[in-house]
């Protein structure tokens, strides 16, 4: 009785002493929306495991909501230095998990696995990756208003691959066409020299809307999805 005592007082102890990680300040409301969006992503990948793909796609979207409006959030809330670092690094890590990661399992779940698409998901998560870390190296270019992305951005996929998707309710193999072009023409995009400009104004309304239009699409019709 006295040695188990006296382990529970060495453990206290030690986890008292143990320095942990500033959460409180660290977690402000841009970093949880972050957060937020890397759990619809593993929803995404969990849903999909499960050959639930509709609902899947819906989480994506979700996930891809979160990412264009954390970046919002922290523009409009005074943030210290310490909480911007850590905010940007990491929204580049949820990014590779969200639109890299996810979206690769999704596909694979939906019958893109043979032997011809399973390169193309590698070569898909590698561009994703390079996309990010290419913007974490140059930034924004340009000045004011005309500020631009050089590539498309890692967060369209959550836009552009459930309009793929949407061919799911025609047929498989219209489905793993589109796709297939889909992820193709979005990796491609992503380490171009595509200047893209950076959204503004009425983007942060159309996106969302368009969001929740295919989102109840996805779930009133998801008995009609081919996977």
């Amino acid at each position: 009785m006295t040695s188990e005592l006296e382990s529970t007082t060495a453990r206290s102890m030690f986890i008292s002493r143990v320095p942990l990680m500033n959460v409180r300040e660290l977690l402000d409301f841009a970093n949880a929306l972050t957060l937020t969006g890397l759990a619809a992503a593993i929803a995404c990948a969990l849903l999909a495991v499960n050959g639930e793909i509709a609902f899947a796609v819906v989480a994506l979207m979700i996930s891809g909501v979160c990412d264009l409006f954390d970046g919002v959030i922290a523009r409009r809330f005074k943030r210290n230095v310490t909480q911007q670092e850590f905010g940007g690094h990491l929204d580049s890590v949820v990014d590779a998990c969200s639109f890299g990661f996810a979206p690769v399992i999704l596909v694979y779940a939906a019958g893109l696995n043979g032997w011809l698409a399973v390169p193309l998901l590698i070569f898909f998560s590698v561009c994703v990756v390079w996309r990010l870390a290419y913007f974490d190296t140059v930034g924004l270019q340009g000045n004011g208003p005309k500020r631009y992305f050089v590539g498309l951005p890692v967060t369209y996929v959550a836009m552009f691959l459930p309009l793929a998707f949407l061919a799911g309710f025609w047929g498989e193999s219209c489905l793993h066409g589109c796709v297939s072009v889909a992820m193709l023409g979005l990796a491609i995009s992503m380490i171009s020299t595509i200047p893209i400009r950076k959204p503004s104004g009425v983007f942060y309304l159309i996106f969302p809307l368009s969001g929740i239009t295919l989102a109840t699409v996805f779930i009133a019709f998801a008995d009609q999805f081919v996977p």
